[in-house]
């Protein structure tokens, strides 16, 4: 049975009057049809109205015994798949979603600390992180209180980024390891910061569905778009991290594979 998904004009949510996405068979009318609003959360059946959360009447007795088999696999809370692989519960949606592990939890899954805690740009240590003027006094960093604010808010509160693949970015110092683009946000006074600007992205060199760690030698820095090139198998961006993945599993293959991939 193939479904085929599109938009219509009119065709609105009935709780937030947002647009939905439509469900019709392309096969048959009179087979079952359904809206998805991704706003409400919510699938609608026309003709039978809203269904209930985990609501089986439209699927046949096998798909249910099929869906219950996949759900009973799923791992208790915070229950490791594997050497820095977690899923935790999202308990507003009730669904599992796999995060980055916290700073504590890479020590505790590889037995070493994260490098990369501080970093700076500042080509002159004299002048400050966040304006550039010259420091005076005893004054190392910045050149006022404000200015030590400012950067606080932009690379820790406001940074975009959990704290694991900020330390990869500042590893790479905010630059796409494949074409060198520069991905750190420059504030209003022309500096650069490490900070996200929402290009950069983390990539797996071994993916992590074929046992892949979160280890750092298998961690990439890389831009948004060639994220995305290299997934759809654009030739420059596969054979730029492919190399990068060779060389790394020359000295690093032990740490950039999960414990069950290498036993």
């Amino acid at each position: 049975m193939n479904y085929h998904r599109f938009k219509l004009p009119k065709a609105y949510c009935p709780n937030c009057s947002r647009k939905v996405e439509l469900l019709f068979s392309e096969e048959s009318a009179e087979l079952p049809q359904f809206y998805i609003c991704f706003k409400c959360k919510k699938v609608g059946q026309f003709g039978v109205g809203e269904l209930a959360t985990n609501d089986f009447l439209a699927f046949s007795t096998d798909r249910k015994q099929e869906i219950q088999e996949l759900v009973e696999e799923i791992p208790d809370k915070y229950v490791y798949k594997a050497n820095g692989s977690q899923l935790r519960l999202e308990e507003k949606t009730d669904t599992y979603k796999r995060r980055w592990l916290s700073l504590y939890e890479y020590e505790k899954a590889f037995g070493e600390t994260l490098g990369f805690e501080a970093i700076d740009f500042r080509e002159d240590n004299r002048l400050c992180k966040w304006c550039n003027h010259a420091l005076e006094g005893r004054r190392r960093s910045f050149c006022s209180d404000r200015c030590s604010r400012n950067y606080g808010k932009a690379t820790f509160f406001k940074r975009g980024m959990s704290t694991l693949p900020h330390r990869i970015a500042s590893r790479d110092r905010f630059y796409c390891r494949v074409t060198g683009e520069d991905l750190a946000v420059t504030n209003r006074f022309g500096v650069r910061i490490p900070a996200s600007d929402h290009q950069v992205e983390i990539h797996h060199l071994v993916f992590v569905s074929a046992g892949g760690s979160d280890h750092e030698s298998n961690l990439l820095t890389v831009s948004k778009q060639v994220h995305k090139d290299y997934h759809m198998g654009v030739a420059y961006a596969v054979n730029a991290i492919e190399e990068i993945k060779k060389q790394q599993l020359v000295h690093y293959q032990e740490k950039m594979y999960t414990a069950k991939e290498n036993s």
